[in-house]
């Protein structure tokens, strides 16, 4: 990311490198493979009608590498559409939990379980609770990915109205957060990855009703009462409630131990990164409200299948028990369902490419749609990323060179993505952190009716923050977990 100015940002496009000049594997293996079957034809019918069928079949190739549809080639889709067939010949596409009455089973870190009693998407889950340590309540909540070898706590902050900001406070804390991202991409750094998720859920207004009954009750308050009484039933309808939340991430312990004692370990690890991260944090105006127990990070993650969700998390039944994954999940081409709520998931494509402002997710996080909009980031040590950028400066040399003697020309996007390649060796020289990251947004609705409309506000309001989203089709399933604390998203 370039900061031009004192609070304008731009991001560069999308990098889009393959393994020769620009082209992907999968586009080679397409061209080829109509190629293959052109001389196929041409040696079976050696005559006008097989001249015909081959040139059919080589632009079929060519077409399939290149030609977009809905976003991505064909080629692109290939994976997809196999995938999509396969858990339709498996009959993967519909899941019900084998134990819904079970309950919240929350392990004490130490003691693992297996996860076979969870499928679909949520397959290989297991939530652990923490007995404290590191400033750590009692109780914590930790996910453990049992596939991917993971362990991660979620925090929960609140910010303080940064869109009323002036620009030089707005600057000030982005600078704040900036330096705390820096930490993290250090050499040998603990922390896998970070994730922080804005939810935006709609509200009936009944706590300010309820604060305005209670506090306005005089004669002479009569009449404001009645006139912000009409401003609520007026602006009811855009009204909604924010919540932040922040993962974080460490991979498990690498010991020659016990499962158990990797566990611990790794747990271990990670509420002492938690830890410093929660003075970190603090430092840059963001309040901590600490790590969520586990009956509160149950409640986030089967708020994902409840219609109306609670007023808070931390105003959640403390004394009820549930499963801490929906009970129900039935996965469509387009869309997914969840117990009962229907979601559907965005990958952020592109970002803006344009000067913006320091609050330019503003018209994602505003409105009243429920949705949730979550990046996912990846510190890169310095070692790391300075191997990955010397590659991606000689793949950049060694494709123009070879589309300059291919007679190609060479693109304005091709040529900005060499500029960001060498500002980033620049960067990096400078001794500026690097991370790789990935952001998703969500949007929820009881029916497929107000989904499709709410999806339609939230592409308006995407195009206001010129980002551009990308629907995940064939992938709805996998795709909702990536804007679940979990801090998935990166391949």
């Amino acid at each position: 990311m370039q900061k031009s100015d004192p609070s304008r940002y731009r991001f560069g496009p999308l990098e889009r490198r393959g393994l020769i000049a620009g082209w992907r594997g999968g586009q080679i293996a397409s061209v080829a493979a109509g190629l293959v079957v052109a001389v196929v034809v041409l040696h079976a019918r050696p005559d006008v009608a097989g001249g015909v069928l081959a040139l059919v079949a080589v632009a079929g190739g060519i077409g399939a590498a290149c030609w977009p549809v809905a976003g991505r080639a064909p080629e692109e889709w290939a994976p997809t559409v196999a995938r999509w067939g396969a858990d339709s010949a498996l009959h993967r596409r519909r899941w019900r939990s084998h134990a819904p009455e079970a309950g919240h089973r929350a392990n004490r870190a130490g003691r693992p379980r297996s996860a076979s009693d969870v499928d679909g998407p949520f397959g290989a889950l297991a939530l652990l609770t923490v007995d404290g340590g590191h400033g750590a309540p009692p109780g914590a909540a930790v996910v453990h990915d049992a596939r991917e070898r993971t362990y991660s706590a979620v925090l929960a902050v609140r910010g303080h109205s940064f869109s009323l900001l002036g620009a030089e406070e707005k600057d000030r804390r982005v600078g704040g957060w900036s330096a705390v991202l820096a930490g993290l991409a250090r050499e040998g750094s603990a922390v896998h990855r970070l994730q922080w998720l804005a939810l935006t859920l709609p509200d009936d207004g009944a706590a300010v009703r309820s604060y305005l009954s209670e506090h306005a009750v005089s004669p002479a308050e009569a009449a404001v009462r009645r006139s912000y009484g009409e401003l609520l039933d007026t602006a009811g309808a855009d009204t909604c409630r924010h919540e932040v939340l922040l993962v974080l991430q460490v991979r498990e312990a690498r010991n020659r131990g016990t499962a158990s004692q990797r566990q611990r370990e790794s747990c271990t690890s990670l509420l002492r990164e938690a830890e410093s991260m929660q003075r970190l944090i603090a430092d840059a105006d963001v309040s901590v409200d600490g790590l969520l127990r586990a009956h509160e990070l149950v409640e986030v993650l089967r708020r994902t299948g409840e219609a109306s969700a609670p007023p808070s998390v931390v105003a959640s039944d403390r004394g009820r028990a549930t499963s801490p994954w929906p009970t129900g999940v039935e996965v469509e081409w387009s869309r997914v369902r969840t117990d009962q709520v229907w979601h559907a998931t965005y990958w952020i494509a592109e970002w803006p490419r344009i000067d913006v402002g320091p609050d330019f997710l503003a018209p994602l996080l505003l409105g009243p749609v429920r949705r949730c909009l979550t990046v996912v980031m990846e510190p890169i040590s310095p070692s790391r990323a300075t191997r990955q950028v010397e590659q991606a400066r000689t793949a950049d040399i060694a494709d123009s060179e070879l589309r300059r003697r291919g007679g190609f020309l060479s693109t304005a996007r091709r040529a900005r993505e060499a500029e960001i390649v060498v500002r980033r060796e620049a960067e990096l020289a400078d001794g500026h952190a690097s991370f790789r990251f990935s952001g998703y947004v969500t949007v929820s609705a009881a029916s497929t009716e107000l989904l499709e409309e709410a999806c339609r506000v939230t592409e308006q309001a995407a195009g206001q923050a010129h980002l551009e989203l990308r629907r995940l089709y064939g992938d709805q399933g996998r795709a909702l977990t990536c804007t679940l604390p979990l801090c998935r998203g990166l391949s």
